[in-house]
């Protein structure tokens, strides 16, 4: 997992719910959704940030994955 900042907000009861539904709906998790709003907000005030870090190609396997059948 990336080191990340713990940090805490008050957000607006109808954001947060707006926030679950998504989850729900989609399974995004909260942090992500907020991740992902805030880099387009950074963005559209010119704001350069380094790329989120990539969950998928890390080029770590499963254990199971990484197991052949038996012939």
């Amino acid at each position: 997992m990336s080191p990340k900042e713990l940090t805490a907000f008050r957000v607006d009861p109808a954001v947060m719910d707006g926030l679950r539904r998504v989850k729900d709906r989609d399974g995004v998790p909260l942090s992500v959704q907020l991740d992902r709003a805030l880099r387009a907000w950074l963005k559209q005030k010119g704001v350069s940030i380094p790329p989120a870090p990539s969950a998928r190609g890390t080029g770590r396997r499963s254990r199971q994955s990484s197991r052949r059948s038996p012939r």
